[in-house]
């Protein structure tokens, strides 16, 4: 039990030094290790299953297990220093549980001996852990001192009858301080615990809110229907590999591009306003999402930034060299051949909606790449790498598509899912489709669970805010004649006129494909 209640302010300090620096963390490392371990079957099922929570609830998982671990060590450190002074044994647990990390913990996830692998902001880590074996070994020799102080010594004494040893005798007062101090750490440890862990849900409580995409609301009569053209920022999705986003200070940051250069360069982020810019709306989506559910992990917004080829000419970039690594400050990683980052629509972005990008979509900048899932452009970038190798990015590592192309997806948002229309009554159906640079060409509906397809009429993607690389709104009339339940079908073909397929795959580890496809129920007048 002591082990536990010392266990709660070690996981305080962690989750406190997390939201302090606004950096990954200790809980971030080990959930990043062990997403290697997860095997894809079963990593694929927590994402069906549990969608934007799967991640949250690793992390209180993970903190859980912590809170485990302190406890077992809290128990062998007890029996182990049970004859050393309160100063020496504090000293031998401090040391014993941050040897545990750097050496054990730290290497088992993939972060190296010492954190010598990590590639966010070591400080960030490290600093914390530091105060978190402090403060577990502070409170489990406290705990021993006062609390624990009669049943350790009835302990000692059963266990070992011939070896000398002392029982702690005081007056009355003594024994009442000591009760005081006693009662005084289970109340700190108890609180640290509860307070740690309702931080923790809050976060995931977030995650899960962020995650969710844009929001389809009720919408006037005409138009394209309730999907707005242009996604709020506010509503637009999210995706981290962290619980949260990560916060960087614009006046400490530089981009920095260098490997296989001439002039390697750090730009500011004034440096890089300062550039010709480019400006244009474009569509991003989550290589997770379901297209047979109807997902909503995608959003069209305008985005300002300038073009990665821009970058590698003020360089200069060596013969040799043919990709580029990213490295970002969460730690996020990804490789892209040279020749797609020349790419005129390869952009880094400083701008969305009209100001500067928020933390959670990247701040200070972030990479777009068209016809690419979001999993391929790194938010919060800071370095530009020319390389003439390869190497696998974070999800590339966790079984995740190398290219991660977009695949062509089409959604129904109106009718939704169950709602009920009259059967002979003509209505309006209205949608998305998307093909990333590909365009889509046309889209098709049926009323009748795929028996026929009725044309639907695709709003006109010259006018903003809409682009060539922005998703389309269709709408099409369709009547149920009879009633009873009815499915609704909607299927997309691309600028290449290849049209999507009816076929259902998960979206581990290159996205979903097929048909989405709702039930409406008809009644008669």
């Amino acid at each position: 039990m002591a082990g536990l209640l010392a266990a709660g302010p070690a996981l305080a300090a962690l989750v406190a030094g997390r939201l302090v620096t606004d950096r990954p963390g200790l809980i971030e490392v080990i959930s990043d290790g062990f997403n290697r371990f997860i095997p894809l079957d079963l990593f694929e099922l927590m994402i069906a299953t549990l969608g934007p929570l799967a991640k949250g609830l690793l992390a209180l998982g993970i903190a859980g297990g912590i809170l485990v671990a302190g406890a077992i060590v809290g128990d062998l450190a007890l029996r182990a220093t049970a004859r050393r002074g309160p100063a020496l044994a504090g000293a031998l647990v401090a040391l014993a549980a941050l040897a545990t990390v750097e050496l054990a913990l730290l290497p088992l996830f993939g972060a190296g001996f010492l954190g010598d692998g990590l590639r966010s902001d070591a400080g960030a880590v490290q600093a914390p852990i530091v105060v978190a074996v402090l403060v577990y070994a502070a409170m489990l020799i406290g705990l021993r001192e006062t609390w624990l102080v009669e049943p350790v010594a009835g302990a000692l004494e059963a266990s070992a009858p011939d070896l000398p040893f002392v029982r702690p005798t005081s007056a009355f007062g003594e024994v009442s301080r000591r009760r005081f101090v006693g009662s005084s750490l289970l109340v700190v440890g108890g609180t640290a615990f509860a307070g740690s862990m309702a931080a923790l849900v809050s976060q995931v409580l977030q995650v899960a809110r962020r995650g969710g995409g844009d929001a389809v609301a009720d919408f006037p009569p005409g138009g394209f229907g309730p999907t707005p053209a242009l996604t709020p920022v506010d509503d637009f999705y999210t995706v981290n590999k962290n619980l949260g986003p990560t916060f960087v200070d614009e006046a400490s940051w530089a981009l920095s591009v260098d490997g296989l250069v001439e002039r390697p360069e750090r730009l500011t982020l004034d440096q890089l306003r300062a550039l010709p810019y480019q400006e244009t709306y474009r569509t991003l989506e989550c290589i997770s999402t379901d297209i047979v559910r109807g997902d909503h992990l995608i959003g069209n917004q305008r985005w300002r930034g300038v073009r990665a080829s821009d970058l590698l000419d003020r360089v200069g970039v060596r013969p040799e060299a043919s990709w580029i690594l990213w490295e970002a400050d969460d730690g996020f990683t990804e490789s892209l051949p040279l020749a797609v980052a020349r790419h005129p629509d390869t952009w880094i972005a400083y701008e969305m909606g009209g100001a500067p990008l928020s933390a959670e979509h990247g701040f200070p900048a972030r990479v777009l790449i068209a016809g690419r899932f979001g999993m391929k452009q790194p938010k919060w970038v800071r370095r530009m790498e020319l390389a003439d190798h390869e190497e696998p990015g974070y999800w590339k590592e966790r079984g995740w598509d190398r290219e991660a192309y977009v695949r062509t997806m089409s959604r129904i948002d109106w009718p939704r899912l169950g709602a009920t229309v009259e059967a002979g009554v003509p209505f309006t159906a209205y949608g998305i489709a998307f093909a990333g640079d590909r365009g889509i060409s046309r889209v098709r509906v049926s009323p009748d669970g795929a028996a026929t397809w009725l044309e639907a009429e695709l709003e006109d993607a010259t006018f903003p805010p809409l682009a060539e690389l922005s998703w389309v709104r269709w709408r099409v009339g369709l009547t149920i004649a009879e009633p009873g339940a009815a499915e609704l079908v909607v299927r997309a073909t691309d600028g290449d006129g290849i049209t999507q397929t009816g076929e259902r795959t998960s979206a581990l580890p290159s996205g979903s494909t097929g048909w989405h496809r709702i039930e409406v129920v008809a009644v008669g007048a």
